[in-house]
């Protein structure tokens, strides 16, 4: 089940990447690039493409704008958005707009390839749902007879889908259906909800019922349901109500969609960050202190003295350089490609030296500190992940 001949619109700037994907999809699709955003829009909203590669940077406007408005015109529209320098937040906040995936750049054909064979399964079925969605939107009972029909598209999406009667009884779902609630029970055609369904979707369901039958217009409810708590599995539901040809309420709808991966992300963003304010604090709190000192001319009028603490600052400043860059490298080290550098360290060395570093700020809460070092221990390590772990906990 794939789209043969798909239309393939590529906005992008970067004729490199443009003839990279000519040249690895060019033989089976139909592709049309132009790299301007704004003229992206135009093309990409008055015609429908089955897959769109934006970039996004752009010499007129942003991807972020790009997508947005192919988005506003066509809400199933298949987007891959392209990136020279991604992030965790540019990722995010792409995938909540509706992209459908995130790339770096340069490519992989490896990965390419089989990423846009399963962005045309996924247009097939979107263009499949619809045609059947449009033939059946006007009559609910014939869900019921033509479910055959559905079962293979329904069946085969990512997303779970449940309908419910006016009687608040199920009357259809799918398989994914059941993985998205956590249950492995079989559910009964027929069946009341209140046996099966989460206590947020039946609210959600109820709301939508109440609504319709007190003044016959009520829209979707659109809502984050935490399934498996904290961030195990969460789901966005949204629940929307079916008319019948005399404007009746027949029942709802109910697509969920997992979210856990984009949840997640959230959370490690934040753990990230947090991560990072602290691993800066320990070491320039120790820089402010020792300038301070020198500043406060409180050590004597011994020049040694006063290098050597110059010579702790410029040692931390190296330190913080290096933790930038590791930052720097968080995807390349999700890729496996950044190394550490293992050597041997002699732990009571690097005690010592961390310690001290932490002895201006000792002095100034009168705190003391015990070292019991032994030396001639060694470890095969990379010295700065050490250094950074001592620093963490002493400053703790």
């Amino acid at each position: 089940m794939k789209i043969l001949d798909a239309r393939i619109l590529i906005i992008d700037a970067d004729t490199e990447v443009v003839e990279f994907l000519k040249n690895h999809l060019g033989t089976q699709h139909v592709i049309e690039s132009t790299g301007s955003g704004i003229d992206g829009i135009a093309k990409g909203s008055s015609s429908e493409y089955d897959i769109y590669f934006i970039s996004m940077s752009l010499p007129d406007i942003s991807g972020r704008d790009v997508l947005h408005a192919i988005r506003k015109v066509h809400e199933e529209a298949i987007c891959i958005m392209m990136s020279s320098n991604p992030s965790i937040d540019s990722a995010v906040q792409t995938t909540q707009m509706g992209a459908y995936n995130y790339i770096s750049k340069p490519f992989d054909p490896e990965k390419i390839i089989p990423m846009v064979h399963r962005a045309l399964e996924r247009r097939w079925y979107i263009l499949e749902a619809r045609r059947l969605r449009e033939e059946r939107e006007n009559n609910l009972a014939e869900l019921s007879v033509d479910k055959s029909r559905l079962a293979t598209v329904i069946n085969s999406i990512d997303d779970g889908i449940l309908v419910i009667n006016q009687n608040k009884e199920i009357i259809f779902y799918n398989p994914r259906f059941l993985q998205l609630i956590d249950t492995d029970r079989q559910i009964l055609i027929g069946d009341s909800m209140f046996r099966y369904l989460p206590q947020s979707l039946q609210k959600q369901i109820c709301e939508i019922l109440q609504k319709a039958e007190s003044d016959g217009k009520t829209g979707a409810i659109k809502q984050e349901l935490v399934i498996k708590p904290p961030f195990e599995l969460v789901v966005m539901a949204n629940t929307a109500p079916i008319f019948g040809e005399n404007g009746q309420c027949l029942g709802v709808v109910s697509v969920l969609r997992d979210i856990t991966e984009m949840k997640q992300l959230e959370q490690s963003k934040s753990r990230f960050v947090n991560m990072v304010a602290h691993e800066l604090k320990a070491p320039l709190a120790a820089i402010h202190s020792y300038l301070k000192m020198i500043l406060d001319n409180a050590l004597g009028d011994d020049i040694v003295t006063y290098n050597t603490y110059m010579k702790r600052s410029l040692e931390r400043t190296e330190a913080l350089m290096e933790l930038i860059n590791d930052l720097m490298n968080i995807f390349r080290m999700d890729s496996k490609a950044v190394k550490r550098n293992l050597e041997k360290v002699e732990m009571a060395e690097l005690l010592e030296k961390t310690v001290e570093l932490f002895r201006p700020q000792m002095e100034e809460r009168e705190i003391s500190v015990n070292l019991a070092l032994k030396h001639g221990v060694f470890v095969k390590a990379d010295p700065e992940e050490i250094r950074r772990v001592i620093t963490r906990l002493i400053s703790h």
